[in-house]
């Protein structure tokens, strides 16, 4: 029985432990994706280190049979480190001995013969060099030639030079040296055999290979003599690089990059050494070295290394606590989230994977579970996965004849995926246009960048329409700019979310009012009554919905044109605060591209970049609004109601802790409420049957959930006046633009409030839709010129499908910021406008933004003292019942207003709003 529970050591979470072990000996497919990494083909592997408790022991040599029965497949050792000799003139005796150890497993027709670089390096290490006998000999030559069998001249080729004699070894002396002297190198350091060899050594990044003249030099450097003037450390990691990488190129899958290597292809288990009692000399050591070069090099191996200790090494200053074995699965997901930074700060500890190792219990301990006690029966039945098909013998011309056939299919599958998507394809390749596919939401998404109507993103009528409209004036802009070569001729990318989910039609209704603004400001630029103004051009960039994709984008084409258009003078628009946006935002930074959101509010969006710059008040200055809010209404309590705030929404995180801590401190009682899935899991506002209506609810979320929220907060309460007051956030103002999605019967009579970002555009009502002047009280010359392109734009609209045209009676706040926007950039360029008709530099054109101000149809913009404009306008607005916007009544009523108007003397109410006409 003793022996029985040695052979088969039996604990709790064996069987996870067993899943982990074999998870990472099988090796992924070629194109197998990993979900946790987000990467295909191989992966970084850990080091697994089991900490042993008191009586485990046995684990690895059970673990080895185990193993011994699914030879050939896996190549495996089993070394117990303690036992582990001297080698001869060995530098890491443990790394030579998994070197031998390898060489003599029998693998069928797969063995691990070659280790060519670790051989080489590991020979020169121990080799002394004799004197040099003649003035230009290299003694370190003829250790090369005679370890490599190589002459300088071999085969025919040497038969040839022994009958010449030493006429013709003159004249290869001769012919070398006449190349040395007109700068030709090439053959002087070659040795017949190693030329693989000698291009690694001298690209590889220990000891500095550049220090030695050639490769020559370099090998002398390693041998015993010479190695007392190196760096040891970098010597051990040369040699633990050398192994490493004979494993690679004995697993490399492929040739050239991309013909297909069936040796490696035959490979799909890794190699597995098996390091017991790792505590003895140099075992610790080995781990630390392999780490080291993993994380310096950032290539991949397939050297699975699993080792049992008694304890952790003390050469990590601060190691992990060990994982219970049942985790195990749940530890190495968590290790693979880890590595990413890990290894980029080259961490001591990145590669390491601690799991305790229990003590062996006996047959009728009750803690193992019956998955646990069948262990090793599930291990035995398990086996490698078999050889790809195609990497078997006599396959290789079927293969051929399919790759010839499939030439042609994959180009038809990637035209049927882009026309499915609505994404151009032969379009793409002529400038203006790039796309790609993206796949979000389980549903590939055309992304990229147009500027003209061979791609049009999205589905929504008006979002189309209004894209062609963006294109019709940029054919205009392109033409007169051919008539007159001294107009200056600018551009700007609009980046936004373009293509929607059914979800969310909203969302497609506000990018479209955004693009609209843009169209306003080009038909006023782009116009044969000037011969100075500059002509404005407007390239349309999908970042996919919800800005998913705006990472991809922005780096890998939004990034490219800028550098290779001098036209663009930066992006505007980025849509919406998620994670997505701010890398973007970075990358855009990172490469001299100045941004402007126009919408975004997150707080701290300008430390991603010196670049950046905030058409509206950040999160901080809308929660001071609400704080102003409930101060005057004398409210008693107010209640955040949101979604999940952990998610990569990072607008709603923002937003939540700014009106906490502003309402925290204000004498107010402040509370939170959140739902998971939807706002439907939320109790109604008169659930608990007090009444309420001295306090105030607070909607801290996205368009897309308003409806749901108002329906559910509401539902079967009888008495409304007992209700609080509710006021959304700036994100509502979509819910609010969007026609069918506020026309519900349920909503008859409702009475919403929303923080709005352009009030001064929206409370000029009808007579700015109408196209007249003086349409708000103290409004600038800006507003009046934007409500007569407003009012053409909205005829233009008329051709749309009814639940698609516009119809409130006042201006979309969105289309009022982008034609501001716009005109902020025209306007840098007109006060930069020198005798050279180019463009200014972006970066010229961010300074000026610093120094100007701007007054625009919502109100002034200046940027001298913040590059987030937390100095503009914020209000709250309320609409009396938002189903019905009909008349004047419909437009919103401003219940409080903070921030600048048009000018400093512009009459204002006691709550900030602008003075009645």
């Amino acid at each position: 029985m003793r022996g029985e529970l040695v052979s088969n050591p039996v604990f709790p979470g064996i069987d996870d432990l067993l899943t982990l072990v074999r998870n990472l000996v099988r090796r992924p497919r070629l194109f197998e994706r990993d979900p946790d990494l987000d990467v295909r083909g191989d992966l970084p592997l850990p080091l697994v280190c089991l900490v042993r408790e008191p009586g485990a022991d046995g684990f690895l040599a059970r673990l080895d049979r185990a193993l011994d029965a699914k030879l050939p497949k896996v190549p495996h050792v089993l070394v117990d480190v303690d036992r582990v000799g001297e080698h001869p003139d060995a530098v890491l005796p443990l790394l030579h001995e998994l070197h031998v150890a390898l060489r003599h497993q029998q693998l069928g027709r797969n063995p691990l013969r070659r280790f060519d670089h670790y051989e080489l390096a590991h020979h020169l290490t121990g080799v002394r060099l004799p004197p040099r006998q003649v003035k230009r000999e290299e003694p370190v030559e003829t250790v090369l030639r005679a370890w490599s069998g190589g002459s300088p001249l071999s085969g025919p080729a040497a038969e040839v030079v022994d009958k010449a004699g030493e006429r013709a070894q003159l004249l290869i002396a001769l012919a070398k040296f006449a190349g040395r002297l007109v700068g030709l190198y090439w053959g002087r350091d070659r040795i017949p055999g190693l030329g693989r060899e000698r291009r690694w050594f001298m690209g590889q990044p220990y000891m500095v290979p550049r220090h030695s003249q050639d490769f020559l030099g370099f090998a002398a450097r390693l041998t015993r003599d010479r190695r007392d003037f190196e760096n040891p450390e970098q010597v051990r990691k040369l040699l633990v690089h050398a192994f490493l990488e004979d494993l690679r190129i004995a697993y490399r899958r492929t040739r050239l990059r991309f013909l297909p290597r069936r040796r490696g292809l035959r490979r799909t288990a890794h190699v597995t050494a098996l390091l017991d009692n790792v505590d003895g000399p140099g075992g610790w050591e080995l781990l630390r070295l392999v780490n080291e070069v993993r994380n310096e090099t950032g290539q991949l191996d397939p050297l699975l290394i699993i080792t049992t200790s008694r304890g952790q090494p003390a050469l990590l200053g601060e190691p992990p606590g060990p994982n219970k074995p049942n985790v195990a699965k749940l530890a190495l997901t968590a290790w693979k989230g880890r590595l990413p930074r890990r290894r980029q700060l080259l961490a001591e500890d990145a590669r390491y994977l601690f799991v305790t190792l229990p003590a062996t219990v006996p047959p009728d301990d009750a803690g193992p579970d019956e998955q646990d006690r069948r262990a090793w029966e599930t291990e035995a039945r398990e086996q490698p996965r078999p050889e790809p098909r195609l990497a078997r013998r006599g396959v290789a011309e079927v293969v051929a004849v399919c790759a010839l056939l499939a030439a042609l299919v994959v180009p038809t599958l990637a035209v049927r995926d882009h026309w499915r998507a609505g994404c151009a394809f032969f379009g793409a390749v002529s400038g203006g246009v790039a796309t790609g596919l993206a796949r979000i939401d389980g549903h590939d998404q055309c992304v990229g960048y147009s500027d003209s109507d061979r791609q049009v993103f999205g589905d929504n009528p008006r979002l189309r329409l209004a894209q062609e409209h963006v294109f019709a004036q940029n054919e205009v802009a392109e033409r007169l700019h051919r008539e007159v070569r001294d107009r200056p001729y600018v551009s700007l990318v609009y980046f936004a979310g373009l293509t929607a989910n059914d979800s969310a039609p909203a969302t497609e209704h506000s990018v479209a009012e955004e693009l609209e603004g843009l169209v306003i400001r080009q038909r006023e630029q782009n116009t044969t009554t000037s011969t100075a103004e500059p002509l404005l051009r407007v390239v349309v960039a999908n970042g996919g919905a919800g800005m998913d994709a705006a990472a991809v984008v922005a780096r890998d084409m939004i990034v490219p044109l800028t550098r290779s258009d001098p036209s663009i003078l930066g992006v505007v628009g980025l849509d919406r605060s998620v994670a997505q946006t701010e890398e973007a935002i970075r990358e855009l930074g990172r490469h001299g591209v100045p941004t402007l959101g126009t919408t975004l509010t997150k707080v701290g969006l300008d430390r991603l970049s010196p670049l950046y710059f905030q058409l509206v008040p950040d999160n901080g200055r809308q929660a001071a609004l609400l704080g102003e809010y409930a101060r005057r209404v004398r409210a008693t309590a107010v209640t955040i109601y949101h979604p999940p705030v952990d998610g990569p929404n990072t607008y709603v995180t923002s937003l939540v802790e700014a009106v906490r801590d502003r309402l925290g401190g204000g004498g107010v009682a402040v509370s939170t409420t959140g739902w998971v899935g939807s706002p439907t899991e939320l109790p109604a506002l008169c659930a608990d049957q007090r009444d309420r209506s001295g306090e105030v609810v607070f909607y801290a979320g996205r368009e897309n959930d308003f409806g749901d929220f108002l329906r559910t907060v509401r539902r079967n309460c009888p008495d409304l006046a007992r209700l609080p007051r509710i006021v959304a956030d700036d994100a509502t103002s979509r819910f609010v633009a969007h026609a069918p999605g506020r026309d519900q019967n349920e909503f008859n009579g409702v009475s919403v409030s929303y923080v709005g970002m352009g009030g001064l555009v929206v409370l000029a009502g009808r007579r700015c839709v109408e196209g007249g002047s003086g349409a708000l009280a103290g409004g600038a010359s800006a507003l009046d010129a934007f409500c007569a392109g407003y009012r053409d734009l909205r005829e233009d609209l008329g051709s749309l499908p009814a639940e698609d045209r516009p119809v409130m009676p006042w201006p979309g706040e969105r289309v009022g910021g982008l034609y501001d926007t716009a005109g902020l950039f025209v306007d840098a360029v007109r006060r930069l406008r020198s005798a050279d008709p180019a463009p200014p530099h972006p970066a010229a054109i961010a300074q000026e933004f610093r120094e100007m101000t701007f007054l625009g149809a919502t109100g002034v913009i200046d940027f001298r003292a913040s590059r987030i404009a937390n100095g503009r306008n914020l209000a709250v607005l309320t609409i009396d019942n938002v189903r019905d916007l009909e008349g004047d009544d419909g437009v919103p009523r401003c219940v409080l207003m903070v921030g600048a108007l048009y000018r400093e003397d512009q009459p204002r109410q006691d709550n900030g709003c602008p003075g009645a006409p």
